[in-house]
């Protein structure tokens, strides 16, 4: 037998205990000496004391194991204080939970660093800040932006812009709102955008700024190259018949370097030379028209709002084109929302509705020829606003021309002006809304996309 087994000393100092007990008891009653009972009575105290001392030996360990966990010491090992099985066990247990600990604390410290070297290296500055106003971050490439060393608190901003901490202070989550500036003699467009959160009951404010001039101005430089590369495509078109007939009309009236005598001229001739100016004439009026068209085009009227259901701006729409649809043999298929149609909102009706007829036919011919023509308009209400989708089943825009249909007057079709997409997006920017092509499985698809607040 294993007398050192927790157990069986526990039992043995509990027998002990009750034999000096009623040891005791015997000697009080039965004897009249009086050394007797004390000497029982002393060993029972003795029995109690070493039995308390046995059971807080193996206390120890696990409060050793509670202070060193409490303390984050995840390096000590845990031997058993008694020996078998069961103790072997509990100290290995206490091991196993050190060394989990001891790796979850390494790995927390690793993606603490691993957090932290993306923060530094990352080129969007970020800029993190308690309700208190207390900055808990500020990474390198904020410093370089906001030209200034590392803040303690985000109300220093105002040394350098107040207007921008003004912006910073008021964005809400999600909120992206751009701000031109100047810092350290640099002008700046910056494009802000918050994020609200917390940790541990304390409010987190995360701010992402980025300077979006050189995008904005490459952007620019990018939509004049593809307005000179159209104005050229369509001046060219225009100017080579001219000068080929010109060439050919100086050749019928040209005589060894002087003009050909009147009399000289036949009939032929003369009948080529009118055809050859009329065609000149033709040419030149299509070119004044193209030049009509782009100023036309770069001054928009002014908008006239007004609170009206869009659900009705649809409505009179599909209206106007509903006989022309059916003349072709196009299904034209209309569909709103109950929400949509309660809604009214701010806007400038007769553009709203130009917007809507161009998407419209433009949808028509896009099915022109195929089978089964489908074109589908659906108007929906969202939470900030109110949706149109036009669609259509048609063989869809190529990806190659998903980026160039807005471009003023590029167009893929013999009689376009190239002028309607481009026209009806800036419409509905001008209202605050937006139009974009959407992707799509089967035709094309464009959405319009119309805030409440516009």
């Amino acid at each position: 037998m294993d007398f050192k087994h927790f157990r069986v000393q526990l039992v043995l100092r509990t027998l002990g205990i009750l034999i000096a007990t009623l040891a005791l008891a015997w000697s009080i009653y039965e004897t009249e000496f009086l050394m007797t009972p004390i000497v029982f009575g002393l060993l029972m105290l003795i029995q109690v004391f070493l039995l308390i001392s046995y059971v807080e030996k193996g206390n120890k360990q696990v409060n050793h194991f509670l202070h060193s966990f409490f303390d984050k010491d995840y390096t000590r090992k845990f031997t058993p204080q008694f020996s078998g099985k069961v103790f072997q066990q509990v100290a290995d247990s206490l091991n196993q939970i050190m060394e989990d600990y001891a790796q979850l604390n390494l790995e927390k410290e690793e993606y603490y660093q691993y957090v932290r070297q993306v923060n530094e290296h990352v080129e969007v500055a970020l800029i993190s800040f308690k309700s208190d106003g207390r900055i808990d971050l500020m990474n390198k490439s904020a410093q370089h932006l906001l030209r200034s060393p590392l803040l303690y608190n985000i109300d220093a901003i105002r040394n350098y812009d107040q207007g921008l901490l003004q912006v910073i202070k008021g964005l809400k989550t999600g909120e992206r709102q751009l701000y031109k500036t100047r810092l350290g003699g640099d002008e700046m467009n910056l494009a802000l955008v918050a994020k609200k959160f917390k940790l541990s009951e304390k409010e987190y404010t995360l701010v992402a700024l980025q300077d979006i001039r050189q995008e904005l101005q490459q952007n620019e430089i990018d939509a004049w190259q593809k307005l000179i590369r159209v104005l050229t495509h369509e001046i060219m078109n225009s100017m080579t018949p001219v000068l080929s007939l010109t060439t050919a009309i100086k050749q019928m009236v040209d005589d060894e370097g002087g003009p050909k005598a009147v009399e000289s001229i036949v009939q032929e001739e003369v009948n080529d030379i009118h055809r050859s100016i009329s065609a000149i004439e033709k040419r030149g009026e299509g070119l004044l028209n193209f030049v009509n068209a782009y100023r036309n085009y770069t001054r928009l009227p002014e908008l006239k709002l007004e609170e009206v259901s869009l659900s009705e701006i649809v409505e009179q729409a599909v209206t106007l084109v509903n006989k022309e649809f059916s003349t072709s043999g196009v299904n034209l298929k209309f569909e709103s929302s109950v929400l949509a149609g309660d809604r009214a909102i701010m806007v400038d009706s007769k553009l709203i509705s130009q917007v809507l007829l161009n998407l419209l036919k433009n949808a028509r011919e896009a099915v022109s020829g195929i089978e089964n023509p489908l074109v589908s308009i659906r108007l929906s209400c969202e939470t900030a606003g109110l949706v149109v989708t036009v669609s259509d089943n048609g063989h869809g825009v190529p990806e190659h021309l998903r980026d160039d249909i807005f471009v003023p007057f590029f167009t893929t079709k013999e009689q376009g002006t190239g002028i309607g997409l481009s026209l009806s997006r800036q419409i509905i920017k001008a209202h605050g809304g937006d139009l974009k092509l959407l992707e799509s499985e089967e035709g094309s698809r464009f959405e319009v996309r119309m805030a409440f607040n516009a």
